[in-house]
Parts: C-alpha cells; sequence; structure tokens
C-alpha cells in the first residue's frame, strides 16, 4: 500500500513539474519573441515584396483622415520613407531622397495603390498604437516603425490569445505550449510581425475565432461568442474569417447529420438560424465593402489590375481546378528577413528552424486526416450495421434500443476535423472564382491566406489526442524550437 501511494505521489509531482516547465518554456518563448519582433520591426528594414508600399500608404492615409479609393496614387510621405529610409527588399529604384526623380508618377513598381481592397479595421488599429504610442515614447524620425511595431504587438496578442483559447477548452501542460506556439511556428507567418500588413492580425483572429467555436461545439453554449469572434474576424479580412467558414461548414453538416439521427455528445444541437446568422456575417461585409469601394471609384479594376485581368475563362477555371491540388498549409519558411552573414551561433539556429515547418505541417494535417478517418469510419460502421433485419428477425427490446440510440452520439470534435480539411481544400479553388466574378481578376491564392485556419487547427488536434500525451510534447517541441531558432537569427 505504501509502495502504491509512494508512485503516485512521484507520479504526481513530475507531471506538476512538467506543466510548470512547460508553462516556463512558453513565457520565456513568447517573450523572447516579442522583444526581437517589437526591435526588429523597429530598425528600417526594407520595404517587403508583399505589398507592404501599398499598407503604408494606407497608414499614412488613414492618419491624415482619408482613405484609398480606387484610382488613387500612392502619396509622396510613401515615397520619402522608401528613398530616403529604408529602400525596397525587391525593387531596384534609384532615386536619391527628396530628388526630383522620388515622386509618386516615378514609381517603377506603379503609382497607383492598391490599398483601397482592405478593409479599415486594421489600419484604424494601427493609428489608435500610434497616437499612443506618440505620446508615450515620442515619435520616431519615420512613422513607419510605429505601424510596424503595431504590427509585432498584435502578432504577439495572437499568441497570448491562442494560449488563452487552449487554456479556455481545457489543455494544459505540453499540450498549452503546442497550442500557443505551433500557430505562429514558422518564418512565412512570423515574418508579418515586421511589416505593415492586416495579414499580422489573422492568428489573433483565428484564435478567437477557433476557441469560441469549440466552446459552442464541445458544451452547446457560447454561440454569441462564436458569432462575436467571427463578426471580429470578418471586419479586419475575408482571409481572418476563414476559421468562421469552418465552423458554418460544420453547422451545415450536423444538422443534416442530426436528421439522419446523430446526436453529438457535450449537448450541442445546431440550429438552421444559426448557420443563417454565421453566413451573414461572413458575407454582408464583403458586399457592403464593395459597393463602398465601387462607388468611391475614379478608375476600373481592368485599369488597375492590368497585368491580371481576366481574359478567358477556361484558364480561369483551370486555375480553379488547381487549386484544389495545390496545399495551401500555412507553415513555410521566409528568408526576407534573415540576414545575408550570420555568426556560427545563428547559423545553427537557421539551420535548426529551417526545415520544421515541414514536420508541423505533416503532424498537424495528419492529426485531422486521422480525426477525419475515425469520423467517417464510424459514419459507414453504423450504417451498415443499420441495415434493414430479416422479416422473421425477433424486435428488439427497449433496453436494445437505447442502448443502439446511445451509440449514435458522436463526438464534434471529429465533425469538427472534417468540416476544417473540407474548409482547407474549398476556400482556394472558391476565393479565386470569387475574385474572377468580383473584381474580374486571376491570380493564384497563396499560403499565407491560411494562417488564420492554423489556431484552429492546432486546437482541434491536440484535443482529439489529448490521451496521447507524446503528440503535444513533439508538437510543442518542433513548434518551440522553431519559434527560438528565428529569434535567435535574428537577434
Amino acid at each position: 500500500m505504501r509502495s502504491h501511494h509512494s508512485g503516485h505521489r512521484a507520479s504526481s509531482i513530475a507531471s506538476r513539474l512538467g506543466t510548470w516547465s512547460s508553462l516556463a518554456i512558453l513565457v520565456g518563448t513568447v517573450a523572447l519573441l516579442g522583444i526581437v519582433t517589437y526591435r526588429v520591426a523597429g530598425e528600417g528594414k526594407p520595404f517587403s515584396a508583399i505589398d507592404e508600399t501599398v499598407h503604408a500608404d494606407t497608414a499614412f492615409k488613414v492618419h491624415h483622415g482619408n482613405y484609398p479609393f480606387r484610382g488613387d496614387k500612392i502619396n509622396q510621405e510613401t515615397v520619402d520613407t522608401w528613398t530616403c529610409y529604408t529602400g525596397h527588399a525587391y525593387v531596384d529604384w534609384t532615386a536619391r531622397c527628396h530628388s526630383k526623380q522620388s515622386r509618386p508618377n516615378l514609381i517603377p513598381s506603379g503609382s497607383y495603390t492598391t490599398g483601397y481592397i482592405h478593409y479599415p479595421t486594421y489600419f484604424l488599429g494601427g493609428e489608435l498604437f500610434r497616437q499612443v504610442h506618440d505620446r508615450v515614447l515620442g515619435s520616431p524620425r519615420y512613422e513607419i516603425d510605429s505601424y510596424r511595431q503595431y504590427a509585432a504587438v498584435v502578432t504577439l496578442l495572437g499568441v497570448v490569445a491562442c494560449a488563452a483559447m487552449a487554456w479556455l477548452v481545457g489543455l494544459r501542460g505540453s499540450s498549452l505550449l503546442a497550442a500557443a506556439l505551433t500557430p505562429v511556428a514558422a518564418g512565412g507567418i512570423l515574418v508579418f510581425a515586421t511589416m505593415v500588413n492586416p495579414m499580422s492580425m489573422a492568428p489573433l483572429c483565428g484564435a478567437l475565432v477557433a476557441g469560441a467555436g469549440i466552446r459552442w461545439m464541445t458544451t452547446g453554449r457560447g454561440f454569441w461568442w462564436l458569432a462575436a469572434a467571427t463578426a471580429f474576424a470578418a471586419g479586419v479580412a475575408v482571409t481572418s474569417s476563414l476559421p468562421g467558414g469552418v465552423f458554418l461548414i460544420a453547422c451545415l453538416i450536423g444538422l443534416v447529420a442530426r436528421r439522419r439521427g446523430y446526436e453529438f455528445t457535450g449537448g450541442w444541437i445546431p440550429r438552421w438560424w444559426q448557420a443563417g446568422v454565421l453566413a451573414a456575417i461572413l458575407v454582408v461585409p464583403i458586399v457592403a465593402f464593395g459597393l463602398w469601394t465601387s462607388s468611391r471609384a475614379t478608375m476600373t479594376n481592368d485599369e488597375i489590375y492590368a497585368g491580371y485581368v481576366l481574359a478567358d475563362w477556361s484558364k480561369v477555371l483551370l486555375g480553379v481546378w488547381g487549386e484544389v491540388f495545390s496545399l495551401h498549409d500555412p507553415w513555410s519558411d521566409d528568408s526576407e528577413l534573415i540576414p545575408a552573414s550570420l555568426s556560427l551561433p545563428r547559423a545553427y539556429a537557421r539551420n535548426a528552424g529551417v526545415s520544421l515547418p515541414l514536420p508541423v505541417t505533416v503532424a498537424v494535417l495528419g492529426g485531422l486526416l486521422a480525426g477525419a478517418a475515425g469520423a467517417v469510419g464510424t459514419v459507414l460502421v453504423r450504417t451498415s450495421g443499420n441495415r434493414p433485419a430479416p422479416a422473421d428477425s425477433a424486435p428488439a427490446d427497449e433496453s436494445t434500443s437505447e442502448g443502439h440510440a446511445t451509440n449514435r452520439a458522436t463526438s464534434p470534435l471529429r465533425l469538427l476535423s472534417v468540416s476544417a480539411l473540407l474548409g482547407f481544400l474549398l476556400y482556394p479553388p472558391l476565393l479565386r472564382l470569387s475574385n474572377a466574378v468580383n473584381v474580374g481578376i486571376d491570380h493564384p491564392i497563396v499560403s499565407r491566406y491560411s494562417i488564420s485556419l492554423a489556431p484552429l487547427f492546432v486546437l482541434v488536434v491536440l484535443l482529439l489526442f489529448k490521451d496521447h500525451p507524446w503528440f503535444a510534447r513533439v508538437l510543442g517541441a518542433l513548434a518551440t524550437i522553431s519559434v527560438l531558432s528565428w529569434c535567435v537569427t535574428l537577434w
């Protein structure tokens, strides 16, 4: 008896040590990430090729009380930032600071802005941050630094939100560590913490929607929290609201499943009006903002997007078909911020993290596939087991019928894994088709649009494998090494 109690006590102590050590690693990694991204964001790095000139120009315009429109030109403040301070990572422009050549109409990449396609939400938040930042710390020489540091702050808030939502749904220890860091465990995600880009809010939006939605599906309560989180995300960017689309798919599948006699553990009962609310939240901002944008336009889409203008519907449909088979995973490496020469410790750190996005992708998507396969297998088994009984067979007694009804209750997490994969596969072709129909352009969908889905994918997988702690330990280790290697490389 004493030996049994001693073993139980030792196991309890080991469990507590593991929990506290995971928490300590998480706090230390998040602190280092915040310091590194905030510092790099304020160092005047070159403009990114990911549309940072038009994003910065939009931020400057908002500061002066207006918003870009279709046909608006990039302003002089953006040009001065480019030629006098940052330069550009890829566009070669030899115009000197304040020279006659440094004018908006002479920008090699084009003088018209496309910033009007983005909702004002992110940029209004950036302006609020700039006002507070400049009052407390003073104005920097070039205001681009303030807007970039805003991106660092909202990215860090996204990591904190991932941890908070993981705690909300019951994840602790190494699972909490993995849930917080895996959604940002790639250079292709963390790079947005150092540039003016609405994509820096994707982890935050994704975490809020994921946490609220999982709570709704596992407890049957809190739908309006999901609606509020989805509305917030949909007001930031279309791609930030993608997790809301996953829960819409889950709601629709759940409604069909209930009509076929299936129940869900935890008391989740989807309603048609809930599907309608989610659909409206996702669609209304797109339609309303599109109408507002068109009402202010002074040029056509064909003039602005001459290089991507829709020319042949057969090519569009071929592109849409190709999107179905392209893996738009959010975890990818990015070398934009990596210095040309690295010291030996930083080179080791870089080599440790450069290939980690691949195993992270395999672990997360593999976990979703396992969950989806389990859901499909359950349906197939129950369908084959519910074939009509022979006419001469004895009727089932009351206890058998009751046990059969109980046996048809299924986990909403498995349904959510199916919905997540469907959303992941369907949104790229649908978005490309939507761009062709609504804007008249044909351009491939890029993987970074999936960043907002990462928190949801990670939470679902960790909950599915909650009884297998080794999975969380492996995923948490991969994510921690990836984030730390990125931080050390840029230090």
